[in-house]
């Protein structure tokens, strides 16, 4: 019963898998008085003997005393008929075991048979250790361990023979990197997770740490009070203030960087290092949050408050640079007070794109007190103002329409900035840079540093604006283009600039005029003017037109020589057959030059009397020497009409002329059709045949009644001009044939009379010969 109840792997307690030495003596206890109670005899006695003797199962926890030992062996008396043994091996070399002493052990194995009991002690102190650490976690106590080891991630503990793991990050209070300085050494941990069954334990001594700190905390921030003044150590330096060390290291104070100094302070370096030994005040306590606000500026006196007894709006004082920004710099007048010099208020001559051009970090300057706002800790201040303003004496100086001397200062896309006196600027704008030309941007005038004269335009001195120009310190030369340039002089140039429409080209005054494309030759088609001029070259050019209000000159190359058209209407006539030259194909036509500079058309329709001419390539190429006849010209456009096919007399005609209507001709069958064939005649022209004129035989088709490339006699029944169409006819020529023959026989029997001849002829040939006579005079 005994053994059945004892199982030392069971889950009987969740917190371990052992059980411990009060609950092995429970369980061995109680079923031995159970047992006792449910016994016939009475137990009395031997319960007596049995009183100090314990269970003796494997797993159970017994105290003995060592009586012997032998070779390797120690043996302990654990109140039993039989000594229980003990490995000598299981103690270290710094314990001895001696006869007397007493000892936990546990039961590893027992042999009634042999009458051994295999007891550990080290077993017996590693159950007594799990014990006393699932107490401690169960308590949320704590438990003293050895550290013996770094290993990854942390530390390795020792705990009477249990290992532990300690993360790395919960050895101290921060983040420790030298871990190694604490092997060795004995410290109080709380165990925060624990796992009998898979032997594992994590340690902190970091819980342990904050909670004698927070202990600590809460003692200081008792004592501290807002408005005590205390001394402290600089531990840390953030971007936005400093950690303070105070009460000998128990708390940190933050002492924020608005509270350091009564001016700005931009960088915390250069108020405080790590180290340093501060005395500041205390300017809140927060007990809930354990925060604590600190002041440095606090221990002096504000000197805002007596601003208005120390300076006047108007007074100049010294200052120095302490910072720099895009739109002005800030001045310390009084450690403490800064005022701002904006950008517009540092220099009355010089255009100021930023403050790093004139000042630097710390350096002295002298400033004037323009405005100050006690309430709002502002000070405005000026660096331009201690010097007299130039600008009030422009209008005594210089006067409207009068021409002064400058230096140009600087350029920008829209003008060029010319100073007159020093401080005192003007602008010419770029549309006042030149009266010819357009000007792209100043630099293709002035340039920087070139003494010019300049007109003065207008002055507005409150606005510190003066406008110039240099242009109008000449007369415009505009005015007298058509007196210099009149119309259909010849003068000289040189090209400015090239375009897709033309040539600017330069006259000598300045002026610039315009070549356009379809100015430049007479004879030469010209695609590109950079095939024909270049830029910088000297031409001779010819005024073809002046617009004075819109300032253009309109310019001429060819117009230097006669034009070739000039002679045309005397030297060709329409009907005139001459040569010429293929220069040009489109779709619709060929360009044919007869001489240099003329040239006429020929169109798509004109190349062939008896061909259909899809494109001008199909029947000539550029450059080909041809012969064509002049159909039209017209002088007022340009223009002259060729014809290549009127070269030759049109076949048509000549067909029309040899083989009129009703005449009989040879023909060639070239196609056949559903309606008919076609035939080719003499002089390459086509007719048609139509399938009511092959044959009298209504019952087949034209390609079973004649044959491709047959030749035949075909009759020709209208010529149709407008639409260039030949009529023919097959079945008219055996028509006429029989008639011929008829009438020639009519002829020959005159003298007979009709008997005669019905006597000669059936009835049925005197009916054919007379109806084939009436069809031909019908269809005739």
């Amino acid at each position: 019963m005994v053994a059945e109840k004892f199982n030392p792997t069971s889950d009987k307690d969740k917190k371990s898998t052992f059980l411990s030495s009060d609950e092995y003596a429970e369980v061995f206890y109680g079923d031995l008085h159970a047992e006792t109670a449910e016994g016939e005899d009475s137990m009395s006695d031997f319960i007596d003997d049995l009183a100090d003797v314990q269970a003796l199962n494997s797993g159970s926890l017994l105290k003995g005393t060592i009586i012997k030992i032998s070779g390797g062996e120690v043996y302990v008396d654990v109140n039993h008929k039989t000594e229980g043994v003990i490995p000598l091996s299981e103690y270290s070399d710094g314990e001895k075991p001696n006869i007397g002493d007493e000892c936990e052990v546990l039961v590893v194995k027992t042999d009634e048979n042999e009458g051994t009991i295999l007891l550990s002690k080290n077993k017996a102190k590693l159950i007594k250790a799990w014990d006393k650490a699932d107490e401690a976690f169960q308590s949320e106590g704590t438990i003293n361990c050895r550290i013996v080891a770094k290993v990854k991630g942390g530390l390795s503990a020792d705990f009477n023979g249990l290992k532990a793991f300690v993360p790395g990050s919960l050895m101290s209070l921060q983040q420790e990197y030298d871990l190694e300085k604490y092997i060795s050494q004995t410290f109080d941990f709380k165990i925060i997770e624990f796992n009998r069954r898979r032997r594992n334990m994590v340690l902190s001594r970091k819980a342990i740490l904050e909670k004698e700190r927070k202990a600590q905390i809460q003692d200081v921030l008792l004592k501290l009070e807002a408005g005590q003044v205390c001394k402290g150590l600089v531990k840390n330096i953030t971007d936005y203030g400093a950690f303070v060390s105070l009460e000998e290291g128990k708390i940190d104070g933050l002492l924020h960087k608005a509270d350091m100094s009564w001016a700005h302070v931009r960088d915390i370096s250069k108020v405080l290092s790590v180290g340093d030994e501060i005395e500041v005040k205390i300017l809140n306590v927060d007990r809930t949050t354990e925060k604590i606000s600190l002041g440095l500026k606090q221990l002096r006196d504000d000197p805002w408050v007596s601003i208005d007894e120390e300076f006047t709006i108007g007074d100049t004082v010294e200052g120095s640079v302490k910072n720099i920004t895009h739109f002005g710099a800030f001045v310390e007048i009084k450690e403490g007070i800064e005022g701002l010099v904006h950008i517009s208020d540092m220099s009355w001559t010089e255009r100021v794109r930023h403050p790093k051009e004139l000042l630097e970090i710390d350096q002295p300057v002298q400033v004037k007190i323009l405005n100050i706002d006690k309430d709002e800790r502002k000070v405005a201040l000026g660096m331009k103002q201690v010097l007299p303003d130039p600008w009030t004496l422009v209008r005594e100086q210089f006067q409207v329409g009068e021409t002064v001397k400058g230096s140009v200062k600087n350029l920008t896309d829209f003008g060029a900035f010319v100073e007159l006196v020093e401080g005192v600027e003007g602008l010419i704008h770029i549309s006042d840079l030149s009266w010819v030309g357009r000007v792209k941007h100043p630099s293709e005038v002035v340039k920087s540093g070139d003494a010019i004269e300049v007109k003065i335009l207008d002055m507005d001195p409150e606005n510190k604006k003066i406008s110039l120009g240099l242009k109008q310190v000449i007369p415009d030369p505009w005015e007298i283009v058509e007196d210099t340039h009149p119309v259909g002089t010849m003068i000289d140039g040189k090209v400015k600039k090239l375009t897709d429409f033309g040539a600017f080209v330069e006259l000598n005054d300045g002026i610039e005029g315009l070549i356009h494309i379809s100015d430049f030759s007479w004879t030469e088609r010209v695609e590109a003017p950079g095939d024909f001029l270049e830029i910088g070259q000297d031409v001779r050019v010819k005024v073809l037109d002046i617009n004075k209000g819109d300032r253009k000159i309109s310019l001429g190359l060819k117009q230097l020589t006669e034009e070739p058209w000039a002679t045309v209407p005397d030297k060709y006539e329409a009907g005139q057959t001459l040569p010429g030259t293929v220069t040009k194909l489109t779709a619709f036509g060929a360009f044919v030059q007869i001489e240099k500079g003329v040239e006429g058309l020929v169109h798509i329709s004109d190349f062939s009397w008896t061909e259909r001419v899809n494109h001008p390539s199909d029947y000539v190429q550029e450059g080909q020497e041809i012969r064509v006849k002049i159909l039209e010209i017209n002088k007022d456009d340009h223009k002259i009409s060729l014809g290549i096919k009127q070269v030759d007399e049109d076949p048509f005609e000549t067909f029309e002329r040899l083989h009129p209507v009703g005449s009989v001709t040879q023909g060639e069958v070239i196609s056949t059709t559903d309606f008919g064939a076609f035939v080719k005649l003499p002089g390459d022209i086509e007719g048609l045949v139509h399938s009511s004129q092959i044959t009298d035989d209504r019952g087949g088709r034209p390609e079973d009644l004649v044959t491709l490339g047959e030749k035949l006699p075909v009759k020709v029944l209208e010529i149709d001009r407008k639409e260039r169409r030949i009529r023919l006819s097959l079945k008219q020529v055996a028509t006429d044939a029989d008639r011929a023959s008829y009438q020639e026989y009519s002829r020959n029997s005159e003298a007979a009379s009709e008997n005669s001849i019905g006597d000669v002829l059936d009835e049925e040939t005197r009916e054919k010969l007379k109806a084939a006579a009436e069809s031909s005079d019908d269809e005739s």
